[in-house]
């Protein structure tokens, strides 16, 4: 029965080393080596983002169909919200 393991090791002692080289020369064991990713710099991460958000509304358009609120349409809202939010005071005022 062969089954195949793939482990990833950290080697501490150098003696380790040789014991995995003379491991590996018996064909025993296969070692690949790391691939080398490169670690981006926060700029370059934060320029990356930028990419792809661009090409992601390019392809799928703004986040959005109705147009942004103007201002006086959010104090409308607000003023609403606060008449509703005072008659329920009052109301609950009313039965105490």
């Amino acid at each position: 029965m062969s089954a195949i393991k793939t482990l990833q090791i950290r080697i501490v002692n150098p003696m380790a080393e040789r014991l995995i080289d003379d491991l590996a020369s018996q064909r025993m064991i296969e070692i690949d080596e790391p691939e080398t990713a490169s670690v981006e710099t926060p700029l370059e991460q934060y320029d990356r983002w930028c990419r792809e958000c661009d090409e992601r509304r390019k392809r799928e358009g703004p986040p959005y169909e109705d147009p942004p609120l103007s201002m006086e349409k959010i104090v409308a809202i607000c003023k609403e919200v606060r008449a509703e939010m005072y008659e329920e005071k009052q109301k609950i005022a009313n039965c105490r």
